[in-house]
């Protein structure tokens, strides 16, 4: 017995060591791990470090939502099972997140304040105005209404919003046709509205009406606004189109797949009622054909990313305008009804003499199949045109590619803003040529000593911008003087880099 108690003694003092053995072995292991993590957060990028502290945490700690980094860092440190379910949590957690962030950012100062307090609010501080709920909604598609939720207090009141979803607000006429939608806030309702569809990302409702048909108007008012409003949600909204026009949706269709991943909702048809996370009313507007990079959140988009967006969309192969051919091609867009160039043979036959090969863009049908006009108008250097929609153009040429824009006599409006102004934050150069009474069609009509050709100012001070717009766009042709042209077309082969061509051009 004694031998037997001995035995069972040191048995027990074995395994006492052996448990000490193991707590002093998971000790240094898991100081070991503490100072591998901190070593590893001093040396890691900042997507590394997102991943680590998703380990950690089992959250993202940064506002911006990527699902790919949380979903990698899960693969490799859980197990199936726990993996599945970890990501499941994260992902929608981090989802919410991501949506109230960037809804929030949409809106700035005091409109920013009212959102995060109240769950709506309205930025009408430039040419447009857009709305913004970041909580729960519900749109009655029968009645272009959607419906907030209730304010937390019955004190905070009702509220009841008209939004026309139209990104430019400074023409009353046409305001007139965008179809109105009601935003409003009903805490007394008997009859509550019912989801019939539920969606996991916000609704953007916006209007196809307006100036669409003209190709200016059409990415001033439209593609540009919406790529400024959609593009920081990567794809995760809904849009929902009233004054729907499915010719000016069948145009763009390489668009708008590429800002939601959804099939566009059209109120029109569609009777029942939507339910989204949050929603967005009306397009934001920065400036003509332009985008203002200080009114947008921080490395989210500028037009450059614009125009890189455009060049993926229709997959535009010529980056810069040193990439295109040699000799230059010059597009010349011919206009066949109102500021026709009359004297356009020769005009051409001069520039095939200064080394350019011309394309000559005429017929409509075929400049407004953008997919393919795109591809055209990117492998050319040059492009010139009198003034007009189709010099919208120029956000197709290759960066560096030279607009030439033919100012006829005077009707001024829109002329620079238009077209000289965005062309530089393009990356393009911009050139102009501004004829003389002489060159203009109205001097063979009225002469050159009349008013209308003498003293344009006063033919808009007498009638104003619907009267200067009759006689100077829509009443006006151009014989443009090849001498004076001459050199601004020697100015653009020097701004591509042709300068050999420039030598012998002299």
């Amino acid at each position: 017995m004694v031998h037997k108690d001995t035995r069972i003694g040191k048995t027990e003092k074995g395994r006492g060591r052996l448990v000490l053995f193991a707590i002093q072995t998971l000790c240094a292991f898991f100081l070991f791990s503490l100072l591998y993590t901190e070593l590893s957060f001093k040396g890691t990028t900042t997507s590394q470090q997102i991943k680590l502290d998703i380990m950690i945490t089992g959250r993202q700690i940064i506002s911006d939502w990527k699902p790919d980094d949380i979903s990698n860092a899960v693969k490799k440190e859980t197990s199936p099972e726990v993996k599945k379910n970890m990501s499941a949590a994260v992902k929608k957690n981090d989802r919410n997140q991501s949506l109230q962030f960037l809804l929030t950012r949409l809106v700035g100062g005091e409109d920013r304040i009212k959102l995060d307090s109240t769950g709506f609010a309205c930025d009408k501080s430039l040419s447009s105005v857009i709305c913004v709920a970041n909580k729960a909604v519900k749109i009655d598609m029968s009645k272009n209404q959607v419906h907030l939720q209730p304010p937390d207090t019955p004190a905070a009141g009702n509220t009841t919003t008209v939004v026309r979803p139209y990104a430019m607000q400074e023409s009353p006429y046409v305001m007139n046709y965008i179809t109105p939608v009601t935003i409003t806030t009903t805490t007394t309702d008997p009859a509550p509205l019912t989801c019939d569809h539920n969606h996991q990302h916000p609704a953007v409702i916006f209007s196809t009406g307006g100036y669409t048909g003209n190709l200016f108007h059409e990415f001033n008012e439209n593609i540009i606004p919406l790529y400024i409003t959609t593009r920081l949600f990567r794809s995760k909204v809904h849009f929902v189109v009233v004054d729907h026009k499915p010719s000016f949706l069948q145009k763009y269709r390489r668009v708008f797949p590429r800002l939601s991943d959804h099939e566009i909702i059209n109120p029109a048809t569609d009777s029942s009622v939507h339910c989204f996370p949050g929603a967005v009313i009306g397009l934001k507007f920065h400036k003509f054909i332009g985008i203002n990079t200080s009114e947008n959140p921080t490395d989210y988009y500028s037009m450059p990313d614009f125009r890189q967006f455009i060049r993926q969309t229709y997959k535009l192969k010529t980056k810069t305008v040193f990439e295109t051919q040699n000799p230059p091609v010059l597009l010349l867009i011919s206009r066949q009804k109102t500021r026709k160039f009359l004297n356009q043979a020769e005009m051409v036959q001069m520039m095939e003499e200064l080394g350019f090969r011309v394309i000559i863009a005429s017929n409509d049908k075929e400049m407004s199949n953008v997919e393919k006009f795109s591809r055209v108008i990117n492998s050319c250097s040059v492009m010139v045109g009198a003034h007009g929609a189709g010099l919208a153009n120029e956000i197709f040429l290759p960066d560096g590619g030279v607009m030439i824009q033919v100012r006829p006599l005077g009707f001024q409006y829109g002329t620079d803003a238009f077209y000289s102004e965005p062309g530089p934050g393009m990356g393009l150069r911009y050139l102009e040529y501004l004829i003389e009474p002489v060159e203009s069609s109205l001097a063979e009509v009225y002469g050159l000593d009349h008013p209308v050709v003498a003293d344009t100012a006063s033919v808009a001070a007498k009638g104003g911008y619907a009267a200067a717009r009759e006689i100077y766009l829509n009443k006006q042709d151009l014989r443009i003087n090849l001498n004076r042209f001459r050199a601004t077309l020697v100015e653009a082969l020097g701004f591509i880099g042709r300068h050999s061509d420039v030598a012998n051009a002299r």
